[in-house]
């Protein structure tokens, strides 16, 4: 950056009168705006006598808006170089270009250089362009070049008229080739030219320009349907958005999909992108939507717009399925509840064990001579069984005459008749509806896991490896990039994949294709989410028309129009899916009903497997016992007799 005081013996009326013209157009429209004054330098003997009058020129506009807000750059070789590596943005409040050269080439050389990273804006930006001299080229061709004819506020001022009646001839350009936008007038420095507009909205109306749309099948933002004979129907969020900035600016459209069949694409070893990327950053499309993330990552190949709704990131599982059926006998109760059931029963044993032990002693005589049925009860391995019978419900095969014991089993057997009640009615519930297992919801729970994780190509896995969270970082390590939506689907139904996408993609999908006639559902959405993003439109790097749609966008998001779409898509999908049915809902396609509250099913083994196998169990522990009673007797030396 340079800033020069240099004196300017070149200066003459048409460099006074150019300064003025500056002066005008500022105060009129760009009255805060920081001046980024660029000016050429000798390049030959031949110049030098040009090169004054730029130097004059500069001197008086360093004069002239000596309190305006100023940068001063040199048109040099490396000016694209230095500009890349000083923060324009953070410098500047909305910078007006003024460019002061003899020629064209140098000018042409700045506007040409595609990585315009110091101004994002570059080419919406006011450009005022002194030149003096030969341009080298018609004026014409100097302004439909490529990069010139996309700027919307350009200015190209020459002096014209001679020394005592000096004018300057002012033009600027028509982007995108629209017409009747080339406006041509010549500057006297007097005040009825104030009514002309130097800086005419020139995409407002883009007079039918046809905009290139590269999309793809993505729904439910959007729908790319084949019909025969009539091309494709386009429908979905997306593209109503696409269709309400044409018609608000009135520009055509043509949609297309990615030239190589890819989808949003990835970036591949040599820097280039494929898919919808690679065709934006090779400019062969003007617009790129397809549920398109703001994220860090495009911004070095593509620009994107205001966001229009919001998405977020989730990892879809496969549904595990209702738990082991031998489950249902232990799941009437939660654990803690079955703690305190065998809690109370184990104490209760003892305490009616001692109690019993207790009584009998201090009526030990009465019960001698008396022969009392109380003597049963001396041992305690018969009042824990008579217990254990009373929980489960079954008759009583001895009754305690004393009345403490009486009170105790009344208690007893009232407070498990309650229990055993409940544990009936919820086990028959448990036995003909099986109960489901929790699916994972948590991040931390997809890691236990141990099942690989990934989406389309490579970007979400960057996104994962900055995140927050520690597990998700953890699963970045996992990532395993997928070709396709449908091939991420189906390893996940496999179990052995998680896929990453939008909550909104992953919701219809498993409404649509994953759901059955009964409402069940086999993929699951996990509840906690990597990021919430944004979802916008892509343009090539640097294009002009993004702050103008960017302006349209925000109106249709406050009207909540993206809202409103998404819910006359969806009503419509649901609509379709209805009257595509043969099949009712509750019947098989053999017609036999499936639903139907009058017939009852009767149990299987499966559902009775958890009796079975506590029946199995009983067998093997009494056989176990038995073996071990035989043992222990025959290595007494034989069987004792009572």
């Amino acid at each position: 950056m340079v800033a020069t005081g240099l004196a300017a013996p070149g200066q003459t009326a048409h460099t006074r009168l150019m300064a003025q013209f500056l002066r005008s157009a500022r105060v009129r429209y760009f009255p805060n705006c920081t001046l980024v004054l660029l000016h050429d330098v000798p390049r030959s003997p031949l110049q030098r006598g040009q090169q004054d009058e730029v130097t004059a020129l500069h001197d008086l506009i360093l004069r002239q808006e000596a309190n305006t807000p100023h940068l001063v750059f040199t048109l040099a070789d490396n000016l694209a170089r230095v500009l890349r590596n000083f923060d324009l943005n953070m410098a500047t409040l909305c910078p007006v270009y003024v460019s002061i050269s003899s020629g064209a080439k140098c000018i042409l050389d700045l506007f040409g250089d595609i990585e315009k990273d110091w101004d994002k804006y570059f080419m919406s930006r006011i450009h005022i362009i002194f030149l003096i001299g030969d341009l080298g080229v018609s004026e014409d061709q100097f302004l439909k070049t490529a990069e010139v004819n996309t700027m919307t506020n350009l200015l190209l001022v020459r002096p014209s008229g001679n020394a005592n009646f000096p004018t300057l001839h002012i033009q600027t350009n028509s982007p995108y080739d629209l017409p009747e936008l080339r406006t041509l007038m010549t500057y006297l420095g007097e005040d009825g030219e104030e009514n002309l507009n130097l800086v005419p909205d020139k995409l407002g109306d883009m007079h039918g320009f046809q905009m290139k749309v590269v999309t793809f099948h993505f729904p439910p933002r959007i729908f790319m349907e084949e019909e025969e004979g009539r091309g494709y129907q386009l429908y979905g969020v997306d593209i109503e958005v696409v269709r309400a900035l044409s018609q608000a600016l009135n520009f055509s459209l043509s949609f297309t999909r990615p030239s190589d069949g890819e989808m949003w694409g990835w970036e591949q070893d040599n820097g280039t992108w494929t898919g919808l990327m690679g065709d934006l950053q090779a400019r062969r499309a003007d617009v790129g939507v397809a549920d398109l993330y703001i994220m860090e990552q495009y911004f070095s190949i593509i620009d994107m717009s205001v966001a229009y709704d919001i998405e977020y990131l989730c990892f879809v599982n496969l549904v595990p399925g209702p738990l082991p059926q031998w489950m249902a006998v232990t799941l009437s109760f939660l654990p803690e509840t079955w703690f305190a059931i065998l809690l109370s029963v184990l104490v209760g044993m003892v305490a009616f064990s001692l109690v019993a032990q207790a009584g009998q002693l201090k009526n030990a005589k009465m019960i001698k001579e008396n022969n009392l049925i109380d003597a049963w009860f001396q041992r305690s391995s018969n009042t824990c069984l008579l217990l254990y019978g009373c929980v489960m419900n079954t008759a009583w095969v001895r009754v305690p005459s004393s009345s403490h014991l009486r009170v105790f089993v009344l208690l007893w057997s009232l407070a498990f008749l309650i229990l055993a009640v409940a544990y009936r009615g919820s086990l028959v519930s448990h036995l003909t509806v099986p109960v489901q297992q929790q699916p994972i919801n948590t991040h931390k729970q997809l890691y236990e896991k141990g099942v690989e994780v990934g989406s389309i190509g490579f970007t979400l896995k960057r996104v994962m490896a900055k995140n927050a969270d520690r597990y998700v970082r953890l699963l970045a390590e996992r990532y395993t990039h997928v070709a396709s939506t449908s091939e991420g689907l189906r390893r996940t139904v496999e179990g052995t994949y998680s896929f990453l996408e939008s909550r909104g993609f992953l919701d219809y999908t498993i409404a649509v294709d994953y759901t059955d006639r009964m409402g069940k559902t086999s993929l699951h959405v996990m509840r906690e989410y990597i990021a919430p993003f944004g979802i916008g439109l892509a343009y090539p790097k640097f294009v002009p028309y993004i702050a103008k749609f960017n302006g349209v966008i925000r109106r249709l998001t406050e009207a909540g129009l993206a809202k409103k779409w998404m819910t006359d898509i969806i009503l419509r999908s649901k609509l379709d899916k209805a009257g595509s049915s043969v099949v009712q809902v509750g019947e098989s396609a053999s017609g036999e009903s499936q639903n139907n509250p009058s017939k009852v099913r009767p149990l299987t083994l499966r559902d009775l497997q958890g009796g079975f196998i506590l029946l199995a169990l009983g067998y093997g522990l009494s056989s176990l016992a038995f073996g071990v009673e035989v043992i222990l007797r025959l290595g007494w030396g034989g069987y004792v007799k009572e």
